[in-house]
């Protein structure tokens, strides 16, 4: 009897130590701290924006004709005429009421380049688009990126971001080219988006201190 009531005690202590070791109290984690937090609120910073310029928005509408408005020189006033012949090629006839000049452009990724030219231009017609192909380039007429410093073919943009006022309206965002010769002269063409070139300047120093300069600005557009 003795020995049963001993293996019974035994037994009921065993069973006490195995519950109290599993009631053991478990330490709480570690709190996060507010610095720890992922912060949601922060604004994710958007991708950057590459601008992409079009330079067919560099001509004057196809079938247009505007008038320019000259000053300084009996032939700064002159009608030009634009036709989008294909699509990388733009066409256009300068009438100054001395000659006309037939030019014709054509549109790259990066650049726009002559690649004909022809005074006395009165019954000339556009040649077809594979005569086109074949011509070769004269120059650069407007290279890209569009910003202060860019330089090709004797050319610079020394301007960007002006205003010009003009007969037909006032422009906003206009750049400016600008050429400087040996004598001294200076010729600026002002380039407006959708437009073209809406304005020609040519300063020559003169004697006493003067200058003389001729203009011709777009006036109108039909």
């Amino acid at each position: 009897m003795k020995k049963w009531s001993l293996l019974i005690v035994l037994l009921l202590s065993a069973c006490q130590l195995e519950t109290e070791e599993t009631r053991q109290p478990v330490e709480p984690s570690t709190p996060v701290t507010e610095e720890q937090q992922p912060d949601t609120n922060e604004p994710s910073t958007p991708a950057e924006e590459e601008t992409v310029v079009d330079l067919h928005d560099y001509f004057l509408p196809n079938q247009s004709s505007a008038q320019f408005e000259g000053m300084g020189n009996e032939y700064a006033t002159f009608t030009l005429k634009t036709q989008h012949l294909y699509e990388d090629y733009v066409g256009t006839y300068e009438d100054n009421g001395g000659t006309v000049m037939q030019r014709i452009y054509r549109i790259e990724d990066e650049r726009i380049v002559m690649i004909l030219e022809e005074a006395e231009a009165y019954d000339a017609d556009f040649p077809p688009l594979s005569e086109l192909e074949a011509l070769p380039e004269i120059e650069t007429y407007l290279s890209l990126p569009i910003e202060e410093g860019t330089e090709f073919n004797g050319w610079t943009i020394t301007a960007i971001d002006q205003t010009i006022d003009t007969p037909l309206q006032t422009f906003d965002h206009v750049f400016v080219l600008s050429q400087e010769g040996a004598d001294q002269s200076v010729v600026e063409r002002y380039f407006a988006e959708g437009f073209g070139e809406i304005k020609r300047v040519f300063r020559m120093p003169g004697g006493e201190g003067e200058e003389y300069e001729v203009t011709s600005t777009i006036a109108s557009l039909e």
